[in-house]
């Protein structure tokens, strides 16, 4: 008996020793008691992947029987770029209407003040081809930003006008002013009234042959009144329009008031018209006479979806083509110019490092449906229980609430839906751009030695795959869905050159 205890003691002193070097795995306790049936599915589906359409992924989405179609589809896009910029660049000749000298070709192209046309989407059906590009439109910003500058001159000034009077080496006395005059003051200036009146009485004089002597004195006598602000505008339009009368030859008063306002007026009317000019490109008839040569490169009907950017760097293709455009002048250096081009980007803080909860498999509709009947989700105590389950999973449009977490607090609140579907598109905020520049861009004309510059901010990485956790696609096998790659070759005077630029989302 004595043994047989003892034999018992080790037994039970090697059951807890194994159970010591044991892993914490097989003594973890189960809380809960689950009882699954064998026909039990498991919840497999998860959050749903973002796929880019095939338009995006490939520039041109297309299915055909004839395969030589398909072949000239390059050079037709290729055509189709040219096109749309030579069109978008054109000009009409100034000469007609104001007394301007056209620009040479050579400086058109090399002014960046134009409208940049990036590449475009291509979606091809049996007899229609919708067909979406982008246009970054830096003439406009330029002509608005000039037109509020004169507009601001002309009528409402934020400085009270001052006169300061200078004496010069010769004794004569300089007038200047601390701004521009207004369009009332420059009208109400004695100046012009006295060279009207002078050259008006003088033109009198001639054909009364009047003496010298009482020439000058009519002037006197005008310049004084004049001075001691005597006669009313009223006054004065009456006294030359009844000598206008009689003579029946020399131009009025009113008129020599709106060759005044003309003139002062003449560089904001200018711009004016180069302004309507550049919104007439956009117009829908000017629009059709391009769609007819469009439509004989591809033989089908032409569908125009014009997206016009306000920030350049939005499209890779447009970004790149601002900076090689930059590049062609000496003057600029080549690291300023990569510099300068991500000045103006603003990135939003991206949560990069914090990992992001994967959802609860368990609460999306299709694994809640799997593994329980459906009347068991069903509220009694409605009146149309299909109706508020329905309304769980979509919520009606004014009736829509998110939930958020303030303050360790579960809340909610109501969002519009235009608001709420925009703030939850895939690719919306901007993570980062890089800008590559390599070739001949030394200053020096005898250039030996290629030169390779580098300037980035922000990250190209894929946030969602990289960071997260999450499942990504890629983009012809090797592209990421989140980046725009451009790259453009150009030439200088030292020789030839590339630019290659990435833009990524979020």
């Amino acid at each position: 008996m004595h043994q047989k205890n003892k034999n018992l003691e080790t037994s039970n002193h090697l059951l807890l020793s194994n159970q010591k070097n044991s892993p914490v795995l097989f003594n973890k306790k189960m809380k809960k008691l689950v009882i699954k049936p064998l026909n039990h599915i498991y919840s497999d589906t998860g959050k749903t992947r973002h796929y880019t359409p095939a338009a995006q992924e490939w520039f041109n989405s297309i299915y055909s029987f004839n395969h030589t179609y398909t072949k000239t589809l390059p050079t037709a896009t290729k055509n189709l770029i040219s096109l749309l910029k030579s069109y978008f660049n054109s000009n009409l000749k100034l000469s007609k209407f104001y007394k301007i000298k056209q620009l040479a070709t050579r400086f058109k192209r090399l002014s960046a003040k134009k409208i940049f046309v990036g590449k475009g989407d291509l979606k091809h059906t049996n007899d229609k081809v919708i067909i979406t590009f982008y246009v970054y439109n830096t003439e406009k910003m330029f002509l608005l930003s000039q037109l509020k500058k004169i507009h601001n001159i002309l009528y409402s000034p934020k400085k009270k006008i001052k006169k300061y009077v200078n004496i010069d080496r010769n004794g004569k006395e300089i007038v200047n002013y601390n701004r521009p005059f207004t369009l009332k003051e420059y009208l109400s200036l004695t100046n012009h009234y006295e060279e009207w009146y002078f050259s008006y009485i003088l033109h009198f004089a001639n054909k009364l042959n009047l003496q010298y002597s009482k020439i000058i004195a009519l002037c006197e006598t005008l310049r004084s009144l004049i001075e001691k602000n005597l006669l009313n505008k009223v006054e004065k339009n009456l006294i030359f329009n009844l000598l206008n009368i009689n003579t029946f030859s020399y131009p009025s008063f009113k008129l020599y008031i709106s060759k005044c306002y003309l003139k002062y007026t003449k560089l904001y009317f200018r711009l004016v018209y180069w302004l309507w000019l550049n919104n007439v490109k956009f117009s829908a008839k000017f629009i059709e006479n391009l769609t007819r040569l469009v439509n004989n490169i591809f033989n089908k009907t032409i569908e125009f979806n014009i997206v016009s950017l306000k920030k350049m760097h939005f499209n890779s293709d447009i970004f790149t083509q601002a900076v090689s455009l930059k590049l062609k002048n000496r003057d600029n250096k080549l690291y300023r110019v990569l510099r300068a081009s991500l000045r103006k980007l603003k990135l939003r803080n991206v949560r990069r490092l914090t990992r992001q909860r994967k959802g609860d498999k368990n609460e999306y509709l299709i694994n809640k449906i799997r593994n329980d009947n459906i009347y068991s989700m069903f509220k009694y105590n409605t009146k149309d229980p299909l109706n508020s389950l329905l309304l769980e999973f979509f919520p009606w449009k004014n009736n829509l609430k998110i939930k958020f977490v303030k303050l360790l607090k579960k809340m909610e609140r109501y969002v519009n839906l235009s608001n709420y579907v925009i703030f939850n598109l895939k690719h919306r905020k901007m993570a980062g751009v890089r800008v590559e520049a390599k070739g001949r861009l030394t200053r020096r004309f005898t250039a030996s030695r290629s030169v390779f510059k580098m300037k980035w901010k922000g990250g190209l990485k894929n946030v969602d795959s990289s960071f997260r956790g999450l499942s990504a696609i890629m983009l012809r096998g090797h592209v990421k869905s989140n980046t725009q790659y451009s790259i453009l070759n150009s030439k200088n005077r030292n020789g030839a050159y590339g630019v290659k630029g990435w833009v990524s989302n979020k």
